[in-house]
């Protein structure tokens, strides 16, 4: 869309194919569902994504308009509900003593979480091992200062915000993250105020069409003939939904297109599969052999369940919740809260919960799934999630909605996959263009920033080939040089070492007193206020 919007406004003719009945991809909202959309995935969007936001303001929306901001991740543990953890603008300085307080985590463990994240920083300009092919949990054990409690908050935290567990993320990817993010450390993070498609979509799709754009839904491409060095033509094929394989099946006849230039933005599988496809001399891969490697790069789904009750649950957050502990991973937020205009969800809670461990749903049908995703909720806010999908009194039925979300997988940052990733443009088919999160970008983790970049990189390939004005300008987020965080290292390596060892004495708790005391450590205890006073055993 990125790209369809650039070209279109310097004269391209451009045409549009979505495989879906709506635009937007892994950002598109399905619906209506009671009066209302429901969205693919709620996204967090960062202050530093100024290509995203350049974006919202070329289609003439402020960012007020649609998005409202953030500061703060929250934490909530099983059977502790009201009480949650709470972090505050993670990446600032000026909120380093109050997180070490959180609760996230034993203060001197969240000590060397930040000591990390530096430590990870540092590498830039001071390597200590080799990166490359490093996962992020990899990494965290090269550091001898950390405990497992440490590395278990870190792992938390990367499986909650990127749907992967820190054991195959990239640790350089993560750190090529972190270090916008350190750059930006007082800049809010953004959630929409209604579904994607009421906060910005609709209005990149009218922009798109005032544009010129050809629009053409429920239809992909099926195939991509070459013919010398270029793409000669393309095949269509019209789909629909078939919601008991979550799949958009084939529906007729398929058609041939020619094109003078193509831009893919699709999932890996799909693009290995496009440019594999085919008749021998006429496949993309006999034109760029590394393109076979597409294979190794893997997608994942991440199910939703939109759970609608029949009351407000006083004391959720309206920022984004983890939930500690969660054998599935869940994390939700409360957009009922947010989406302060959807007359469907006054006076009631509505979450937006996400799976980041889909293969522990067991089934045998997606609504076993979702209450399965119910059940283990119901661990940490007070409801009954009842016997079976659609027994239980205190829930909306009418709004409450199960997606596996096959049909939107997200690109996975595992390690070794850069070298496999392709590049916006290849020379030897001078009329082929990538674009997407599976594309190379210089945002690390799999954001909305690196898949408008990438619609970016591919639309100013090929301005720069068809001479078609200036340069498109592709912005990239300020950073700190690596060598002020390789000084920091140095200084606070002597702490995180006595932090380590301090936090070995400091989780020691009379066992006489387990059941009162509970597992919190004697320094996260005395930085959290309003705790009942602790008594000794011999003071009985």
């Amino acid at each position: 869309m990125t790209a369809a919007l650039h070209l279109a406004k310097r004269g391209c003719a451009v045409t549009l194919f979505e495989e879906k009945s709506m635009l937007g991809g892994n950002l598109a909202s399905r619906g209506p569902h009671h009066g209302g959309a429901l969205d693919v995935y709620p996204h967090m969007f960062q202050g530093w994504y100024d290509n995203f936001w350049t974006l919202i303001e070329d289609i003439g929306l402020k960012r007020e308009e649609g998005f409202s901001p953030f500061d703060s991740a929250h934490q909530l543990r099983k059977h502790e509900f009201p009480k949650f953890s709470v972090l505050t603008r993670p990446y600032s300085p000026r909120f380093a003593l109050k997180n070490l307080g959180s609760g996230v985590a034993p203060p001197l463990d969240m000590f060397l979480v930040g000591c990390a994240n530096l430590d990870l920083l540092a590498e830039i300009s001071q390597p200590t091992v080799r990166l490359m092919n490093m996962s992020l949990t990899g990494y965290l054990n090269t550091r001898l200062y950390m405990t497992e409690t440490a590395i278990k908050a870190f792992e938390t935290y990367v499986s909650r915000v990127w749907a992967i567990p820190a054991y195959q993320i990239s640790a350089a990817d993560c750190r090529t993250h972190s270090a916008y993010c350190y750059a930006a450390p007082e800049a809010d993070a953004w959630l929409t105020t209604g579904s994607a498609a009421e906060a910005f979509i609709d209005r990149l799709e009218d922009g798109l069409k005032k544009a010129g754009v050809r629009i053409v839904l429920n239809t992909r491409i099926e195939a991509v003939k070459l013919k010398g060095e270029r793409v000669h033509s393309i095949l269509l094929q019209g789909t629909r939904f078939d919601p008991r394989t979550y799949a958009w099946v084939k529906v007729g006849a398929a058609r041939a297109e020619e094109v003078q230039d193509l831009v893919l933005a699709v999932p890996p599988v799909t693009l290995a599969h496009l440019v594999r496809g085919g008749a021998s001399g006429e496949r993309v891969v006999d034109s760029i052999p590394s393109l076979a490697e597409l294979l190794r790069l893997n997608a994942q789904n991440i199910p939703m369940l939109h759970f609608c009750l029949n009351r407000k649950i006083d004391g959720i957050p309206a920022d984004p919740v983890g939930l500690y502990d969660s054998k599935l991973n869940l994390a939700f937020t409360d957009i009922s809260q947010r989406w302060a205009s959807s007359p469907q969800f006054q006076g009631r809670t509505v979450l937006a919960v996400s799976c980041s461990e889909p293969f522990l749903l067991s089934g045998p049908h997606p609504t076993d799934d979702g209450h399965q995703i119910m059940r283990e909720l119901a661990d940490y806010l007070d409801f009954r999630p009842g016997a079976k999908w659609g027994a239980s009194p205190d829930v909306d039925w009418s709004v409450t909605r199960y997606h596996a979300n096959d049909d939107a997988k997200l690109t996975v940052n595992a390690i070794g996959t850069d070298t496999w990733r392709p590049d916006a443009e290849s020379d030897e088919v001078n009329n082929l263009f990538f674009a997407g999160d599976v594309c190379n970008n210089p945002f690390g983790i799999t954001t909305v920033e690196a898949a408008v970049a990438t619609g970016l990189q591919a639309a100013a390939a090929i301005v720069r080939r068809h001479h078609l004005g200036s340069p498109l300008e592709i912005k990239e987020p300020k950073t700190v040089s690596g060598d002020e965080y390789a000084a920091l290292r140095l200084a606070w390596l002597p702490g995180a070492y006595a932090a380590k060892i301090l936090s070995k004495v400091d989780h020691r708790i009379d066992p006489t007193r387990a059941s009162e005391v509970g597992e919190e450590s004697l320094l996260r205890y005395m930085l959290t206020p309003g705790l009942p006073p602790r008594y000794r055993a011999h003071d009985e």
